[in-house]
Protein backbone atom coordinates (compact mmCIF):
# COMPACT_ATOMS: atom_id res chain seq x y z
CA UNK A 1 0.00 0.00 0.00
CA UNK A 2 2.83 2.29 0.60
CA UNK A 3 3.98 2.69 -2.84
CA UNK A 4 6.31 5.87 -3.25
CA UNK A 5 5.35 6.46 -6.80
CA UNK A 6 1.41 5.54 -6.30
CA UNK A 7 0.19 5.87 -2.60
CA UNK A 8 -2.68 2.86 -2.17
CA UNK A 9 -2.17 1.56 -5.81
CA UNK A 10 -3.44 -2.27 -4.49
CA UNK A 11 -6.95 -1.03 -4.30
CA UNK A 12 -7.10 1.77 -7.14
CA UNK A 13 -10.39 1.97 -8.99
CA UNK A 14 -9.84 0.00 -12.49
CA UNK A 15 -13.06 -0.71 -13.82
CA UNK A 16 -14.90 -0.94 -11.02
CA UNK A 17 -12.32 -3.80 -9.15
CA UNK A 18 -9.96 -3.13 -7.00
CA UNK A 19 -6.46 -3.61 -8.38
CA UNK A 20 -5.59 -6.30 -6.54
CA UNK A 21 -8.54 -8.26 -7.27
CA UNK A 22 -8.53 -7.55 -10.99
CA UNK A 23 -4.61 -8.71 -10.44
CA UNK A 24 -5.63 -12.00 -8.57
CA UNK A 25 -8.56 -12.92 -11.05
CA UNK A 26 -6.26 -12.38 -13.90
CA UNK A 27 -4.19 -15.22 -12.72
CA UNK A 28 -7.36 -16.87 -11.94
CA UNK A 29 -7.90 -16.61 -15.75
CA UNK A 30 -5.42 -18.70 -17.25
CA UNK A 31 -6.30 -22.02 -15.64
CA UNK A 32 -3.38 -23.47 -15.06
CA UNK A 33 -3.22 -23.17 -11.28
CA UNK A 34 -4.75 -25.41 -8.61
CA UNK A 35 -4.61 -22.53 -5.97
CA UNK A 36 -4.73 -18.78 -6.42
CA UNK A 37 -3.56 -16.96 -3.19
CA UNK A 38 -2.93 -13.15 -2.57
CA UNK A 39 0.30 -12.88 -0.42
CA UNK A 40 -0.03 -9.15 1.27
CA UNK A 41 1.42 -7.59 4.88
CA UNK A 42 -2.29 -5.38 4.63
CA UNK A 43 -5.15 -6.71 6.85
CA UNK A 44 -7.03 -4.35 4.27
CA UNK A 45 -6.29 -6.01 1.34
CA UNK A 46 -6.85 -9.52 3.19
CA UNK A 47 -10.45 -7.67 4.01
CA UNK A 48 -10.72 -6.74 0.50
CA UNK A 49 -10.17 -10.14 -1.24
CA UNK A 50 -12.38 -12.16 1.18
CA UNK A 51 -15.18 -9.52 0.30
CA UNK A 52 -14.61 -10.68 -3.57
CA UNK A 53 -14.39 -14.12 -3.17
CA UNK A 54 -10.46 -14.44 -3.15
CA UNK A 55 -7.95 -16.35 -1.15
CA UNK A 56 -5.08 -14.33 0.84
CA UNK A 57 -2.89 -14.90 3.23
CA UNK A 58 -1.32 -12.29 5.55
CA UNK A 59 2.70 -12.20 5.46
CA UNK A 60 5.59 -10.61 7.59
CA UNK A 61 7.28 -7.44 6.12
CA UNK A 62 9.61 -8.82 3.30
CA UNK A 63 12.68 -6.60 1.09
CA UNK A 64 10.80 -8.13 -1.84
CA UNK A 65 7.86 -9.74 -3.39
CA UNK A 66 9.57 -12.91 -3.98
CA UNK A 67 10.58 -13.28 -0.32
CA UNK A 68 7.28 -12.72 0.84
CA UNK A 69 5.72 -15.58 -2.11
CA UNK A 70 8.34 -17.98 -0.51
CA UNK A 71 6.74 -17.32 2.65
CA UNK A 72 3.49 -18.22 1.91
CA UNK A 73 4.95 -21.17 -0.42
CA UNK A 74 6.42 -22.46 2.67
CA UNK A 75 3.50 -21.61 4.86
CA UNK A 76 0.79 -23.41 2.42
CA UNK A 77 3.26 -25.92 1.19
CA UNK A 78 2.55 -25.19 -2.39
CA UNK A 79 5.41 -27.52 -4.71
CA UNK A 80 5.50 -25.17 -7.60
CA UNK A 81 4.37 -21.24 -6.98
CA UNK A 82 4.46 -18.43 -9.80
CA UNK A 83 4.22 -14.79 -8.52
CA UNK A 84 1.85 -12.61 -10.33
CA UNK A 85 2.69 -8.93 -9.03
CA UNK A 86 -0.45 -7.08 -7.73
CA UNK A 87 -0.47 -4.85 -9.93
CA UNK A 88 -0.97 -6.67 -13.43
CA UNK A 89 -4.74 -6.98 -14.03
CA UNK A 90 -3.99 -7.74 -18.03
CA UNK A 91 -0.72 -9.72 -18.07
CA UNK A 92 -0.91 -11.94 -21.05
CA UNK A 93 -1.95 -15.78 -20.18
CA UNK A 94 -0.62 -17.36 -22.44
CA UNK A 95 3.04 -15.90 -20.60
CA UNK A 96 1.90 -18.08 -17.23
CA UNK A 97 0.93 -21.33 -19.27
CA UNK A 98 4.49 -21.26 -20.38
CA UNK A 99 5.88 -20.53 -16.95
CA UNK A 100 3.73 -23.08 -15.34
CA UNK A 101 4.88 -26.27 -17.86
CA UNK A 102 8.73 -24.73 -17.78
CA UNK A 103 9.18 -24.93 -13.95
CA UNK A 104 9.34 -28.55 -13.55
CA UNK A 105 12.12 -28.45 -16.61
CA UNK A 106 14.86 -27.14 -14.11
CA UNK A 107 13.45 -27.16 -10.70
CA UNK A 108 16.99 -25.86 -9.24
CA UNK A 109 16.02 -22.22 -10.79
CA UNK A 110 14.71 -18.89 -10.73
CA UNK A 111 12.40 -18.30 -13.40
CA UNK A 112 11.46 -15.33 -15.15
CA UNK A 113 10.66 -13.59 -18.55
CA UNK A 114 11.87 -11.43 -20.87
CA UNK A 115 10.41 -9.49 -23.61
CA UNK A 116 12.29 -8.92 -26.73
CA UNK A 117 10.93 -6.02 -27.98
CA UNK A 118 13.23 -3.60 -26.56
CA UNK A 119 13.14 -0.33 -27.99
CA UNK A 120 15.44 2.77 -28.05
CA UNK A 121 13.15 4.66 -25.74
CA UNK A 122 13.53 1.74 -23.33
CA UNK A 123 17.40 0.81 -23.37
CA UNK A 124 17.72 4.37 -21.95
CA UNK A 125 14.58 4.48 -19.39
CA UNK A 126 16.03 3.53 -16.01
CA UNK A 127 12.62 3.13 -15.00
CA UNK A 128 12.40 -0.26 -17.30
CA UNK A 129 14.67 -2.97 -15.96
CA UNK A 130 16.57 -4.51 -18.83
CA UNK A 131 18.15 -8.34 -18.51
CA UNK A 132 20.77 -9.82 -20.33
CA UNK A 133 20.17 -13.05 -21.85
CA UNK A 134 22.41 -15.58 -23.29
CA UNK A 135 21.23 -18.01 -25.97
CA UNK A 136 18.34 -19.80 -26.55
CA UNK A 137 14.44 -20.32 -25.42
CA UNK A 138 14.81 -20.52 -22.33
CA UNK A 139 17.86 -18.36 -22.05
CA UNK A 140 20.01 -17.84 -19.20
CA UNK A 141 19.19 -14.43 -17.36
CA UNK A 142 23.62 -12.98 -17.32
CA UNK A 143 22.83 -9.88 -15.26
CA UNK A 144 19.90 -7.25 -15.23
CA UNK A 145 20.31 -3.19 -15.45
CA UNK A 146 18.35 0.00 -15.33
CA UNK A 147 20.93 1.96 -16.74
CA UNK A 148 22.85 -0.15 -19.88
CA UNK A 149 26.77 -0.48 -19.66
CA UNK A 150 28.46 1.97 -22.04
CA UNK A 151 30.26 -0.97 -23.65
CA UNK A 152 26.90 -3.08 -24.23
CA UNK A 153 26.07 -2.67 -27.87
CA UNK A 154 26.84 -6.20 -29.30
CA UNK A 155 25.38 -7.74 -26.46
CA UNK A 156 21.92 -9.53 -25.86
CA UNK A 157 19.33 -7.31 -24.20
CA UNK A 158 15.30 -7.66 -23.41
CA UNK A 159 13.04 -5.78 -21.32
CA UNK A 160 12.61 -7.82 -18.19
CA UNK A 161 9.38 -9.20 -17.12
CA UNK A 162 8.97 -8.51 -13.73
CA UNK A 163 6.99 -12.47 -13.12
CA UNK A 164 9.06 -15.13 -11.25
CA UNK A 165 8.11 -18.28 -10.09
CA UNK A 166 10.02 -21.44 -9.17
CA UNK A 167 9.79 -24.62 -6.92
CA UNK A 168 8.87 -24.27 -3.43
CA UNK A 169 13.10 -25.34 -2.96
CA UNK A 170 14.28 -22.86 -5.49
CA UNK A 171 12.15 -20.10 -3.42
CA UNK A 172 13.10 -20.94 -0.61
CA UNK A 173 17.09 -21.02 -1.70
CA UNK A 174 16.23 -17.58 -2.54
CA UNK A 175 14.60 -16.37 0.49
CA UNK A 176 17.79 -18.09 2.17
CA UNK A 177 20.32 -16.36 0.76
CA UNK A 178 22.19 -12.76 1.38
CA UNK A 179 21.34 -9.50 -0.45
CA UNK A 180 23.89 -8.23 -1.85
CA UNK A 181 24.88 -4.67 -2.22
CA UNK A 182 24.02 -4.98 -6.36
CA UNK A 183 20.22 -5.69 -5.58
CA UNK A 184 19.76 -2.66 -3.49
CA UNK A 185 21.99 -0.47 -5.50
CA UNK A 186 19.81 -1.26 -8.87
CA UNK A 187 16.83 -2.50 -7.20
CA UNK A 188 16.43 -6.14 -9.10
CA UNK A 189 16.00 -8.73 -7.07
CA UNK A 190 17.46 -11.94 -9.36
CA UNK A 191 20.77 -10.03 -9.16
CA UNK A 192 20.27 -11.90 -5.44
CA UNK A 193 20.38 -15.18 -7.26
CA UNK A 194 22.84 -14.54 -10.04
CA UNK A 195 25.24 -12.94 -7.09
CA UNK A 196 24.94 -16.73 -4.94
CA UNK A 197 25.13 -19.08 -8.23
CA UNK A 198 21.36 -19.58 -8.75
CA UNK A 199 20.37 -20.05 -11.66
CA UNK A 200 18.15 -17.80 -13.53
CA UNK A 201 16.20 -18.68 -16.70
CA UNK A 202 13.91 -16.41 -18.75
CA UNK A 203 11.23 -17.28 -21.29
CA UNK A 204 11.69 -14.95 -24.33
CA UNK A 205 8.80 -13.52 -26.16
CA UNK A 206 6.88 -10.58 -26.71
CA UNK A 207 3.50 -9.35 -25.21
CA UNK A 208 0.92 -7.04 -25.15
CA UNK A 209 1.25 -6.18 -21.46
CA UNK A 210 0.79 -3.14 -19.10
CA UNK A 211 1.29 -3.09 -15.49
CA UNK A 212 0.24 0.01 -13.36
CA UNK A 213 3.47 1.48 -11.74
CA UNK A 214 1.71 5.23 -12.01
CA UNK A 215 -1.89 6.65 -11.76
CA UNK A 216 -1.09 8.13 -15.71
CA UNK A 217 -1.12 3.91 -16.26
CA UNK A 218 -4.41 3.25 -15.65
CA UNK A 219 -6.06 4.85 -19.21
CA UNK A 220 -3.78 2.66 -21.13
CA UNK A 221 -4.89 -0.90 -18.60
CA UNK A 222 -8.73 0.48 -19.41
CA UNK A 223 -8.22 1.02 -22.84
CA UNK A 224 -6.50 -2.99 -22.70
CA UNK A 225 -9.23 -4.43 -20.61
CA UNK A 226 -11.73 -3.47 -23.65
CA UNK A 227 -10.30 -6.54 -25.79
CA UNK A 228 -8.84 -8.85 -23.22
CA UNK A 229 -8.56 -12.26 -23.44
Amino acid sequence: MASSRFPGKPLVDIGGLPLVVRSARRAIAANCFAKVVVATEDQVIVDVCSRHDLESILTPTFPTGTDRVAWAAQQLQRPWVINLQGDEPVFPLELLRDLCDLLPTDPTALWTAADTGLTAADRTDDDVVKIELGDGDPADGLDFFRTLPADGGSRNFAIHVGVYGGSLEALSRFAALPIPALETDRRIEPLRALANGMPVRARKGTWARAAIDRREHISTVLRMLEGVT
